[in-house]
């Protein structure tokens, strides 16, 4: 494990170098640099991506290029990675247009556009292609396992009994798939959700995180962060009624005051609780100039 620093609030990335194989790169920094310059890059063949977050693969063109490897990601999230300035600023539109239906003040908005706007400094488009079912590494295969939820192509990686997990499985904090999936199909708190389960029945020894500490007693947080879901689901449904309130409200209520930077993560998580709701016939969404939930009757 290499902890390569980042400019965001979450802190060191993992990346893991697997004998011809690279884990993931960090995001393209002074300070990155500084830090994988231990890797001899003429031994690295393969640089695979866990998913399609800068943080994760700003730094995979640079690598590209002074050791010739090959860069896999899944085909749900190439765009991210081979079209990564493009993808951004069409995900600005999308999430612009999200924030200003919720009707929050304008301020908040052009705060969020600034800082999301920072995010192409830290990575380069990068020619990449689709992996398939496993990868050969000079240690062993490396199977692939698909878990949708945090991006549409988040992958993790099995070798032996050891899983990398990228974002999917994290040690202290819960990933937020509901941002994503204001702008992809795909993902957010469904599909995350059966991906947890699907890595619950696996038999590990241990999990490497794309964030924090080596996990020992993964099925335990697992069910600590389903069981947060849970929690969260309920009171979402506690505080809708029959009478029409905004997702601002709402969200309010589930989550108090936040940062302006996490402002986005609190409404895109309830927007995605109640977009469940609304598929099983729970809640109804009223989308008029702003973003109404209530109680279906």
């Amino acid at each position: 494990m290499i902890r390569v620093p980042t400019p965001f609030r979450v802190g060191d990335v993992n990346i893991y170098v697997i004998g011809d194989t690279l884990i993931d790169t960090g995001a393209k920094t002074p300070e990155a640099l500084d830090v994988i310059k231990r890797i001899d890059f003429s031994l690295i063949k393969n640089i695979v991506l866990t998913h399609g977050h800068v943080d994760h693969h700003g730094l995979a063109s640079y690598i590209r290029n002074i050791s010739h490897s090959r860069v896999f990601v899944h085909e749900k999230d190439l765009q991210a990675v081979s079209n990564y300035k493009n993808y951004l600023n069409k995900n600005l539109e999308n999430y612009r247009d999200f924030l200003e239906k919720t009707g929050i003040p304008k301020g908040l908005i052009k705060g969020f556009e600034y800082y999301y706007g920072d995010f192409e400094r830290y990575g380069d488009n990068c020619e990449a292609e689709p992996f398939k079912n496993e990868i050969e590494t000079s240690e062993g295969v490396l199977k692939i396992f698909h878990t949708p939820g945090h991006t549409p192509g988040s992958c993790c990686f099995l070798l032996k009994k050891i899983l990398y997990s990228g974002d999917t499985l994290l040690p202290h904090i819960s990933t937020n798939p509901s941002v994503q999936a204001l702008i992809d199909e795909g993902c957010g708190l469904k599909a995350f959700q059966e991906s947890l389960a699907t890595l619950l029945n696996l038999d590990l020894e241990e999990v490497y995180p794309g964030h924090g500490s080596v996990i020992q007693d993964y099925r335990g947080r697992i069910q600590e962060i389903l069981h947060e879901h849970a929690e969260r689901r309920q009171k979402v449904i506690m505080c809708l009624s029959e009478d029409s309130q905004s997702l601002v409200e709402i969200t309010q209520k589930i989550f108090g005051i936040v940062p302006a930077s996490e402002v986005i993560l609190a409404l895109a998580e309830c927007f995605d609780h109640i977009r469940t709701l609304e598929n099983e016939g729970i809640a109804e969404i009223l989308e008029e100039e702003k973003y109404y939930i209530k109680l279906k009757s």
